[in-house]
Order: C-alpha cells, then structure tokens, then sequence
C-alpha cells in the first residue's frame, strides 16, 4: 500500500468559489493527498440534462437560456477565484461543445445515451478546470496537472452505466499516474466519466464520482480514500428528515455497502467495490469542517450483533425501510420484534442478511416510516 490519498470533492463542496476554496484548504493542509477528484458543480448534472430536453422538444428559447446559465454561472466561479486568463479560454471551448451538441439535438429532436454522456461529462471537466487552476495558484510550490479522467478509467460501452474495466486502469494509470506520484506534484481529474475501447465518453452511473475516486485508489494502492461532502461523515439516518441522527464513526464496507444500496444518500452503491478488493479505507467528511470528524468504513465488524442505522428507498408501488448493522443473522427473533414494534403498521418482511434486515412498506407516506424506524433504533437498540 502506498502512502498516497485520494481525494474526491462531492457537487456541494464545489459550488461556488467559497466553496471550491475550502476543498483546495483540505488539499493544502493534506501533504499526502495526490489525486483530487471534482465532481460537477452542484446541480449542473442536471442543468445538462434539461439543455438536452429542452433542445429535444424544440424549446430553443429554453435551451439558450440554460446554456447561458451554465456559462454565467461557470464564468462567475472563475472570476471569483481569480482564475488565469487560459482557463476563460478552455471554459469557452467548453460552452462551445455544449452548444454544439444542443444545437445537435434540437436538430434532430432526439438524443442517444451515447451523446447524454458526452454532454454530461462538460460538468466535470469545467468544474476540474477551475479546481485545479486554484490549486495551482495556491500552492505554487507544486506541479499541478489537470488530468483527463477518460484516459485512465476505461469501461465497457454501457453508456450512463458503464462497467470499468479493471486491468486497462491499472495499466493507464501506470503510464499517466505514477509518474506524478512524488512528494511535488498533484493530480486532479474528474469523477463520473470514463472512455470506451472506441474512445467514446461513458458516465459509471448518475453520482457516480465516489465511484471514479475508489477507482483511482484502487489503481495506486492508495493508503485511503477521502469522500468530501457537506455532511460530516454517514448518518444513523436521513438528517434532512431525522434531527436526532447520529453520524456513525466507523463502519465495515458490508454495512456502508447496504445502506448506500438501501437508500442512503452519502456513498454511491458501488463505491466500495474496488477499495474492499485492495482493503483501502475510505473516509467520508465534511469540507465545511475538514476538523469536524467524519466516519471511516474499513474491513473491520464489531464482534457482536448491533444495530446502527436505518434507510429507505422508495419503490414504484411500496418503500422498503431497512435496518442495517452487524451480525443481524445471529439474533434469532430480530424480524419478529422489530415487526412488534411498528405496531399496527403495515409492515411485511422483506429481507435479511447480516448486515440488513428489511421490511415493505405499503401505503405509507415516507417520513412517519422513517421517524418510526429510527425511533425503535435508538429505543430498543
């Protein structure tokens, strides 16, 4: 394992450039941090996603003007961390592309996966611009280079969720990485894009950043992996809807892996796939309070049953609330009480492993579910 960090900064810690100069402090007071992945800025995913729709239904007033919010709203960011005047200039090639591939679908009145995730991709690689142009202006002492994530993260042609393919990102990141991997230089690259064997742009799935950061990590052995968000650390449930959720220090990568699978926001499902394979630590913090403690998910399991959060994840029909800890196979009656607690609500089993127990919910608002849910985690457990 090398002494290395990778360090990937969520939409929220790159939204404006209050925000972006907070996630370039946590690089500067990191020494070991060596690659830096930016996702897009927040809410720009979808901004391009509705410059396609629009563009599709013909709606081309609508199309200039989230064009141009895109541009107003990059520039502004630029200008507010005193970006270079050749970063203006590669923004500009960048509204171009998006222009260019609006003016395609309005034309056409149609868009393929295939283009979506040649559109999607302009968020990460304006947003990456300017991160690493600040960097570079506030540590000068560095060799910073932007790094085009396509190069590196090769995946199969599933476009909007492609598969990577392992043995050709080790092999690139040899050639394009390594050489940076000294106490001198910075890389800084983007999340959620990749490149197929044809040299087409693939996305890894919709918040799919933490997923190209545990990529990386995987491909240098990285000594751990830090997600950057705006909270601090994996919640025992939703804090937007549970005000008493507790941030939970530690977690194994089963547990973290079925909560983000069960409907946890923080991770990205298969975030934890490639930093399980080389037991990389991954740790989940809030670039509001780099100092404000987080949780660390490791291959480690407390020795005994326990309970230590609660998800839900809306379904067509039914919402699925989930309890998930450790060891939950070893508590015999463990489907059966929590059943009892929920009273007279409409709860049937769904499953159970050993770290999840889950249960459908029918006809139920979400909200009082989830109150209920946590309620009965922190009471009985």
């Amino acid at each position: 394992m090398s002494k290395w960090t990778v360090a990937k900064f969520g939409g929220s810690s790159v939204k404006d450039g209050a925000a972006m100069l907070r996630s370039s402090n946590v690089v500067e007071n990191n020494p070991d941090i060596r690659i830096v992945v930016i996702s897009a800025t927040q809410n720009t995913t979808n901004q391009l996603e509705f410059v396609a729709r629009a563009a599709q239904r013909g709606d081309e007033a609508t199309l200039h003007s989230l064009v141009n919010e895109l541009v107003q709203k990059h520039n502004n960011i630029a200008n507010e961390i005193f970006s270079s005047p050749n970063v203006f200039t590669e923004l500009n090639f960048l509204y171009d592309e998006i222009k260019f591939i609006g003016d395609a679908i309005l034309k056409d009145r149609s868009y393929s996966p295939k283009m979506m995730d040649l559109l999607y991709s302009i968020g990460e690689r304006m947003s990456s611009l300017l991160v690493s142009d600040l960097i570079r202006l506030r540590m000068p002492g560095m060799k910073v280079t932007l790094l085009d994530a396509r190069d590196v993260i090769k995946t199969s042609s599933d476009y909007q969720k492609a598969e990577p393919q392992i043995d050709l990102i080790l092999e690139h990141a040899k050639e394009l990485v390594f050489p940076h991997l000294n106490k001198d230089s910075i890389i800084v690259t983007q999340g959620f894009i990749g490149k197929d064997l044809l040299g087409n742009t693939t996305t890894l799935g919709r918040e799919g950043s933490d997923y190209s950061a545990a990529l990386f990590g995987e491909a240098i052995d990285a000594s751990v992996v830090q997600i950057w968000t705006d909270v601090p650390g994996i919640a025992s449930s939703d804090p937007r809807v549970v005000t008493d959720a507790k941030f939970i220090p530690t977690l194994s990568y089963d547990e973290a892996t079925a909560l983000a699978s069960l409907g946890a926001k923080v991770l990205f499902p298969t975030t934890l796939l490639p930093t399980k394979r080389k037991n990389i630590p991954v740790f989940v913090g809030s670039s509001l309070d780099p100092k404000g403690g987080g949780t660390t998910v490791t291959k480690e399991q407390d020795e005994d049953f326990k309970l230590k959060a609660v998800s839900i994840l809306q379904k067509k029909d039914y919402a699925i609330v989930s309890f998930i800890g450790c060891h939950l196979d070893r508590a015999e009656s463990l489907v059966e009480d929590l059943k009892l607690y929920f009273g007279e609500s409409p709860v049937v089993f769904y499953d159970l492993t050993s770290v999840s127990v889950s249960f459908k919910i029918i006809g139920s608002e979400n909200t009082p579910v989830l109150l209920k849910a946590h309620e009965i985690l922190v009471k009985k457990y």
